[in-house]
């Protein structure tokens, strides 16, 4: 039986994710192991918990700008299987128009 369809085309790609949390203390380090207009999944060793919610910049090679986002974690995988990373799984909640625009065209 297959798993629920995703709403977004997921592309594998690394990519470094700056996130803030609430509060805007501190800075956080992500890599991403895919992204969509919808989400991303951090690999990380650091998991936060389900629910928190925070603030991302990131990059995506050849667009010359920096992409914004609020975002969530939406799952954690805290005990992968063999041959999976442990990390998060983040549900972009709000990001402008135009960030989005340039994702869904960097994506397809």
């Amino acid at each position: 039986m297959k798993g629920p369809k995703r709403r977004f085309v997921r592309k594998t790609l690394q990519v470094e994710f700056r996130g803030r949390d609430a509060e805007g203390v501190g800075v956080l380090l992500f890599e991403t192991a895919d992204l969509s207009a919808g989400g991303t999944f951090l690999k990380s060793d650091l998991l936060l918990e389900e629910g928190e919610t925070f603030s991302f910049e990131f990059r995506v090679p050849g667009v010359d700008r920096a992409f914004t986002a609020q975002a969530r974690i939406a799952w954690v995988r805290r005990f992968p299987a063999d041959g999976q990373p442990a990390g998060m799984g983040v549900e972009f909640l709000a990001m402008s128009e135009e960030d989005r625009g340039a994702l869904e065209l960097f994506l397809a």
